[in-house]
């Protein structure tokens, strides 16, 4: 009899073990009120407009940023890896996707991995998930394959209503073949991926220009560049192309504002699409 009872009490806190655990990220208190969004900064380039970002962000009184790659502008290079660690200042909460200025090959990723110790991770906040993937693996640039596609596939099946992934190539680039779409049967796989999983929002960066677009549902976001715009010879000032974004935890969901450095406003959208 007291065996039995053992055994049936150690099924009902099983039982209520596994509730908490997926009821975990809905019972969370909210930390992360409000973050920023930036790309392409490219630290060490003449051009790079980094300081007068991390100026307006802390006059916000914003901690969290997450930078969706090419930080600086010569890979590997030690110098400018801390100079752009030292503009960020070491009271920023920093979350970084890797771009193709920041990892180029084995050399680069070695010195990449002495300023930060993983190549994609995911973290959460209340009942959001943030993953940020790596489209810059030697031998995998520009594609999201291998273990990590793995990895990324157990990451979007756990329980939380928003999802939100940030990676340096676009799925869907402004100018043809400069992403992700270089592959395409790998690239729409991916997105059909994020559709599957209920991703709400993907942000990258590398094309140097600002857009936003809806495909089944996901909310695609292109970062503008903040620096090395001599590579885009249209574009000669730095500081009118440069935008950032604010993220702001707002009701139920999200509200993002796409701002300049003057402070003017370029897009706003909300996460839900609808608000709910």
């Amino acid at each position: 009899m007291i065996h039995l009872l053992s055994k049936k009490l150690i099924k009902n806190i099983f039982i209520f073990i596994s509730i908490l655990l997926f009821l975990l990220p809905f019972l969370t208190r909210a930390e992360i009120n409000s973050f920023c969004i930036v790309s392409d900064t490219h630290v060490g380039a003449e051009d790079s407009v980094y300081v007068d970002f991390i100026r307006v962000i802390e006059e916000k009184d914003i901690k969290t940023i997450i930078h969706v790659g090419d930080a600086i502008h010569i890979p590997g290079n030690i110098r400018q890896w801390k100079r752009f660690l030292e503009i960020t200042g070491s009271d920023k909460i920093l979350h970084l996707a890797p771009g193709n200025h920041d990892i180029k090959d084995k050399r680069s990723l070695a010195i990449y991995l002495r300023f930060f110790h993983d190549l994609y991770y995911s973290f959460s906040d209340d009942d959001t998930l943030f993953i940020l993937l790596n489209t810059e693996l030697p031998e995998e640039q520009g594609m999201i394959a291998g273990e990590q596609l793995l990895w990324l596939k157990r990451e979007l099946e756990r329980p939380f209503k928003y999802k939100f992934v940030f990676l340096h190539r676009p799925l869907f680039p402004i100018f043809s073949g400069h992403g992700l779409d270089k592959f395409k049967k790998a690239r729409d796989e991916l997105h059909r991926l994020f559709v599957k999983k209920g991703v709400s929002l993907v942000v990258s960066g590398h094309d140097h220009l600002y857009n936003r677009s809806t495909k089944d549902g996901v909310v695609y976001i292109i970062a503008a560049g903040g620096g090395g715009q001599s590579h885009f010879p249209a574009f000669n000032n730095t500081r009118y192309y440069f935008r950032y974004i604010i993220g702001t935890r707002k009701n139920k969901g999200y509200s993002f504002i796409v701002k300049d450095l003057l402070g003017d406003t370029g897009d706003e959208f909300n996460i839900p699409l609808t608000p709910e």
